[in-house]
């Protein structure tokens, strides 16, 4: 074995990486190691029908910003058709088993104080009612207390334009969140 090899020193072979966190995933989110891995704050989205209050997941792997076809239909949120549908793919390449986003939706939305018209693809998320990932967290910047679970929407954008009060959120318990997603889902509109 020689120290150098095509330019290289050699070394023995990399141990590859395994996600044991399928969180951007999306649909495998009952493989995570507690159930204190997510980061979810309560959201009131304003349907055409009427306003709902429901859990969205913060998701800082997300590429874009999901909701569930089903919570668009029951609450009246309209859908529009996408010119072209998209595969959603995995960390790893693979296509998601939510098939592909067919529709996207603008909606009025609040986080604690913050307001805004909110752009989501629509899916079959399975697990989570709304997936706020990558575009809203950038697009706001908002800072992220990972220990608490708290998040300030401070920025330059937010305190000028998005705030009508107090730019904190505080996170709710995955467990209590998802139970409270799933009477919300099968309540009576």
């Amino acid at each position: 074995m020689s120290l150098v090899k095509h330019g290289l020193r050699d070394r023995p072979e990399p141990t590859p990486i395994i996600m044991e966190n399928y969180d951007a995933a999306l649909n495998h989110t009952d493989t995570l190691e507690n159930d204190n891995d997510h980061i979810m704050v309560k959201i009131q989205l304003h349907g055409e029908k009427e306003s709902v209050t429901i859990n969205a997941m913060i998701d800082s792997g997300a590429t874009e910003d999901f909701m569930d076809q089903e919570v668009c239909n029951k609450h009246g949120i309209k859908m529009i058709k996408a010119k072209n549908p998209r595969e959603i793919y995995l960390a790893d390449g693979k296509p998601s088993a939510m098939g592909p986003v067919t529709h996207m939706t603008n909606v009025p939305m609040d986080i604690s104080g913050h307001r805004e018209l909110a752009t989501f693809q629509v899916a079959n998320l399975q697990n989570h009612d709304v997936i706020l990932g990558i575009p809203l967290l950038s697009e706001h910047n908002p800072t992220i207390d990972w220990n608490d679970k708290r998040i300030i929407f401070n920025s330059e954008r937010c305190t000028t334009w998005c705030l009508k009060c107090s730019p904190g959120a505080y996170a709710v318990p995955e467990e209590k969140a998802l139970e409270e997603n799933l009477i919300t889902r099968f309540s009576k509109v």
